[in-house]
């Protein structure tokens, strides 16, 4: 059949012949070789995993992007529901793992951490600046506008005679247009630096592995990587089946395709906007992490790194099923989970007693609490995306109130919120009244 031909093109005929005649056994008795395919299924996928690149055949990135290993599997109606996934939808957030994959082993990805499969864990890592360097570009194009602000606002201080109010008036505007000029230069600095210093960095490195080839054997893992995150998200209890079949697809409630989720992750970012921002040395850099689909019928979305290796300025990595069992779930709960391991990660020590780890931490305290904090706090932080930032009230007030200061919804949400109920009122009013002290 033209379809495997393509699908193990390259591929040893060994394990060809191991699939193809396993796979004829299972279609007889599905119960009776269930775990036996799914064995030959893994030694497939990774093998092909190892081997992916922007050349290979479609099937073969079906494979490893959906767990498609034949289409006879599914009915007209799943193939229709999972056919979005076929296409090609660029992304610098979202990743399928084929393209993840591709991505790693062009080293445009810095490899993942994971202490199980790579030995070396003080290696450095080169790690991907491009958003620090969008967020200089757009500070800089601020500034300019500050600029020509300033320039206009000059030409009004114009006078025969002693300065009006209204030149006065001028006058105070120049202030703070000067001082917003200070505050933008300052970021800019900051941010020039720290670019210079990781340019410098990431040749040295590059250098270095040119000559040592240590990277090799890091960016041979990533397929080991991907095996984890996929046994992760179905969890201890779910259901291991590798390959994307009608039988089981009954149990999806959500395809988490890049269109969908790309379309949440806009309104996400008025929702949770503090999540998807990092301070680099006093700037606020705009810096989602990456965000990783993957196969297999999944319950859980996680966080896998919160930055890249043990570098701060790197974006981390969160992983969401492609084919949930649970709705959106997956994708709020991998963000939270990032959030507390993100500032617990830059709190250097001091999770337990500062911001708002700290004072979560401190409220579970407070509860007589006997679980884990993280799993506490993604809890919660669910409930804050999904329901309270609908005014949906499901948080203790206290929690409501630590949310609200360490991850404020965008003012817009919160305006309209405080006109739904009179807790959110409450706290805008307090946001407005804190505003207007610090403008005297």
């Amino acid at each position: 059949m033209e379809y495997f031909d393509k699908l193990f093109d390259g591929i040893d005929k060994s394990l060809k012949e191991e699939f193809m005649t396993v796979k004829e056994l299972q279609e007889k008795d599905f119960q009776g070789h269930k775990d036996e395919f799914a064995e030959v299924f893994w030694n497939v996928y990774m093998t092909i995993c190892e081997g992916i690149s922007e050349d290979s055949p479609v099937e073969q990135r079906l494979l490893i992007r959906l767990g498609l290993i034949d289409p006879r599997y599914l009915s007209k109606d799943d193939l229709e529901s999972i056919k979005e996934t076929f296409s090609k939808q660029d992304s610098d957030v979202f990743y399928y793992v084929d393209e993840w994959l591709i991505a790693v082993k062009s080293g445009k990805i810095a490899p993942s951490t994971f202490e199980d499969v790579i030995q070396d864990t003080h290696v450095q890592r080169t790690f991907d600046i491009t958003w620090i360097e969008k967020e200089y570009e757009r500070k800089i194009f601020e500034r300019a506008i500050e600029e020509d602000k300033l320039k206009d606002l000059t030409k009004g201080v114009q006078s025969k005679g002693p300065y009006s109010k209204a030149v006065y008036v001028i006058f105070d505007e120049i202030v703070k247009s000067v001082g917003n000029l200070r505050r933008m230069d300052n970021e800019i600095k900051s941010l020039f630096e720290t670019l210079q210093n990781a340019k410098e960095q990431n040749q040295s490195l590059r250098n270095n592995a040119l000559k040592t080839d240590k990277n090799k054997d890091s960016i041979s893992t990533e397929s080991q990587v991907v095996r984890q995150m996929i046994r992760k998200v179905i969890g201890k209890l779910g259901n291991q089946y590798p390959a994307l079949i009608s039988n089981y697809m009954k149990d999806v409630s959500k395809v988490l395709s890049k269109k969908v989720l790309s379309s949440m992750f806009e309104e996400f970012k008025y929702i949770d906007p503090t999540t998807l921002n990092r301070n680099i040395r006093g700037a606020n850099v705009y810096m989602p992490p990456y965000i990783v689909l993957v196969p297999g019928y999944g319950e859980v979305g996680f966080c896998w790194e919160p930055v890249e290796g043990t570098n701060i300025y790197g974006r981390g990595r969160l992983v969401v099923p492609i084919f949930s069992k649970k709705g959106n779930e997956p994708f709020f709960q991998a963000f939270g989970e990032y959030r507390w391991k993100i500032d617990k990660e830059l709190s250097f020590g001091r999770w337990m007693e500062e911001g708002l780890t700290g004072e979560y931490y401190q409220y579970l305290e407070k509860n007589d609490y006997k679980g884990s904090p993280i799993d506490a706090f993604v809890k919660d932080y669910v409930m804050w995306v999904t329901k309270e930032s609908s005014g949906i009230q499901k948080l203790d007030k206290e929690v409501r109130n630590i949310f609200w200061r360490y991850m404020p919804f965008d003012d817009s949400i919160k305006e309209k919120l405080s006109k739904v109920s009179y807790i959110y009122q409450q706290l805008w009013e307090k946001d407005l009244r804190k505003r207007k002290s610090k403008e005297k």
